[in-house]
């Protein structure tokens, strides 16, 4: 999210509610949209890290959501790569990160006993929200910049609760 303030900063004219996230990569856009494609690709490689590394969490579901975080990388790098507007690789890039960082949301949410109640509570809910914003992002309904935001930032904000979670843990141990 650093990265992308910063491009959009540097972005003549770009309207958080009404452009899209993708649309920051793209070398028109600004001097610094190789940044937002560099997050990009970071994003899929930390993933892919984190999702191999625990994986065997999931039980018999790791193989789903193995499937979910390689799917997220996929489509993470296709959107770094091809640009918006450059074709239905950058679509379907998109459609893979969004839904399946979504998708990961839920599975660990509801795949994982070991997890505290209140943190498996809030992965289901901000998968289901981050589903449910994407269904309004395809039916067209509200600004499409809002939109894609509220579908790719609640995987975000899952990302954040499971590194808090995971604090927590360490430092509980550590007591």
């Amino acid at each position: 999210m650093l990265l992308e303030a910063l491009t959009a900063s540097r972005s003549e004219g770009y309207r958080y509610a009404y452009d899209t996230v993708s649309d920051l990569g793209v070398p028109t856009t600004s001097d610094t949209s190789w940044l937002m494609n560099v997050a990009f690709c970071v994003s899929a490689i930390s993933v892919l890290a984190a999702g191999i590394c625990s994986a065997s969490l999931l039980g018999r579901r790791r193989w789903v959501y193995l499937g979910a975080i390689a799917a997220y990388a996929l489509g993470s790098v296709l959107v770094a790569v091809v640009h918006a507007g450059d074709g239905n690789a950058h679509f379907i890039g998109a459609v893979l990160a969004i839904g399946a960082g979504n998708v990961i949301a839920l599975l660990v949410g509801t795949g994982v006993p070991t997890c505290p109640r209140w943190y498996s509570k809030g992965s289901v809910g901000l998968g289901v929200l981050g589903f449910v914003a994407s269904g309004l992002l395809i039916a067209g309904v509200g600004p499409v910049g809002v939109m894609e935001r509220a579908s790719i930032y609640t995987f975000t904000c899952w990302e954040l609760l499971t590194a808090a979670a995971l604090g927590l843990v360490v430092a509980r141990t550590k007591r």
